[in-house]
């Protein structure tokens, strides 16, 4: 404890000694190292995260309630209805019907009846408007138009994909019409068919929303017959996400438990994404790894010139009986100061300023809304393994020169 008090008290006196802007210059690449551990593969996550964080707003939500496997739809739904508005953790929910039908556009102005029709073959999505735009926020994702209204018939939204216009952006390859805001369409199911007026165009980045159509619950059963009210899905969003698990599992352990299947969001991810995930965490850790390499580098050297501009004067400590670990501490003191103060700005700046620019900003991807993603436990041991290297990068050419002869050292003497 001795040798670490005077050691530290010589590496603080040096730093006192040290030139200015050398030291802020070794600060502010410590603190460019720091970001480059934590942007990189930060921004890289973040494009997984930003994808994830838009189907659960716009259409997964928090937990989800699907048939089981045996099944079609979700049995006893009503139930599952009564009981949702029991729980005050969960904060909305939306009911939704789900088939597949036939939407034609320009029937009325095709006058050879054998001639080409413009059709596409779609996912129509039977909602309640109000609960399902308290749930999803679908009115904000408009493209152009209006939002459907609870108290009318006849309109229906649809998603960016079955637009000819959209679909050419991607080569043509989704089954796609040719019509506007507007326009009427006719859906068929089967016998029956109805005629619609496109109210609104639905684009997001999620998939799911872009290839669906969404018309009333209740002209979605009659036209599909589904007079059990029994749905395909039912979603909700809890309170707070910590609550996600625990009102899961009540319903799993109710009585519910036995007519559907009952998951998390985090629960019903494909393993491939959380794979993806993974590989570009890892794969950021390794671009980050290089400016790591470049600092300990920085720092070995700084230190080493430090130290061999100042052999004289450690031989003279070491001839005085300073023991050789006080000096070896004290070069490691710099080190670690150099590492500290870079870290401290680093991460102040990251959580200040890059985390809620980005939330404010999302990078614009075609399939998210890139962020940055800094866990505080990640950013932890980046920020372990940064000062972990930097000691020992200290230590190292200290060692070296503390280890000369005392009396070569004194006398300049190779």
């Amino acid at each position: 404890m001795r040798a670490l008090r005077i050691g530290i008290l010589l590496g603080f006196r040096q730093i006192q000694r040290a030139s200015k802007w050398t030291t802020l210059l070794i600060v502010f690449v410590m603190m460019l190292t720091f970001l480059n551990l934590i942007a990189v593969s930060g921004i890289l996550v973040g494009l997984i995260e930003g994808a994830e964080r838009a189907v659960r707003e716009n259409a997964l939500g928090d937990i989800i309630v699907t048939p089981l496997d045996d099944e079609d739809r979700i049995l006893e739904t009503m139930s599952f209805v009564q009981s949702i508005e029991t729980y005050p953790e969960i904060n909305t929910y939306s009911v939704r019907y789900s088939g597949n039908a036939i939407l034609e556009a320009n029937y009325k102005e095709r006058r050879d009846l054998s001639g080409e029709r413009d059709t596409a073959a779609v996912v129509v999505t039977g909602i309640d408007p109000t609960q399902e735009d308290t749930m999803s926020s679908l009115a904000s994702i408009l493209r152009d138009g209006e939002y459907l209204r609870a108290d009318e018939e006849g309109y229906i939204l649809i998603g960016a994909y079955y637009l000819k216009e959209y679909a050419e952006l991607f080569g043509d390859v989704f089954d796609s019409i040719d019509v506007k805001t507007g326009d009427t369409v006719r859906l068929s199911y089967g016998d029956i068919s109805k005629e619609f007026i496109v109210k609104g165009v639905i684009e997001s980045k999620v998939d799911e929303v872009n290839f669906s159509t969404y018309i009333p619950e209740k002209e979605f059963r009659r036209i599909f017959g589904r007079l059990d009210r029994n749905a395909d899905q039912i979603v909700m969003r809890t309170n707070l996400p910590s609550q996600n698990l625990a009102v899961a599992n009540n319903i799993r352990e109710g009585e519910l438990g036995r007519y559907a299947k009952i998951q998390t969001f985090e629960e019903s991810l494909p393993k491939f994404l959380i794979d993806i995930k993974n590989t570009f965490n890892v794969l950021g850790s390794f671009i980050g790894s290089i400016g790591l390499v470049v600092a300990s580098i920085t720092i070995f050297i700084i230190i080493f010139i430090n130290a061999v501009s100042r052999r004289r004067h450690i031989g003279i400590l070491k001839g005085i009986g300073i023991d050789r670990r006080v000096i070896e501490i004290a070069y490691v003191m710099q080190a670690a100061f150099y590492a500290l103060a870079g870290s401290f700005l680093g991460a102040l700046f990251t959580y200040g300023f890059l985390v809620p620019y980005f939330e404010e900003n999302p990078i614009q991807f075609p399939f998210s809304d890139g962020i940055l993603s800094a866990e505080p436990e990640t950013t932890f041991w980046k920020f372990v393994t940064l000062f972990i290297v930097t000691l020992v990068a200290g230590f190292i050419p200290a060692w070296l020169i503390v280890r000369q002869n005392t009396l070569n050292s004194i006398l300049g003497r190779k």
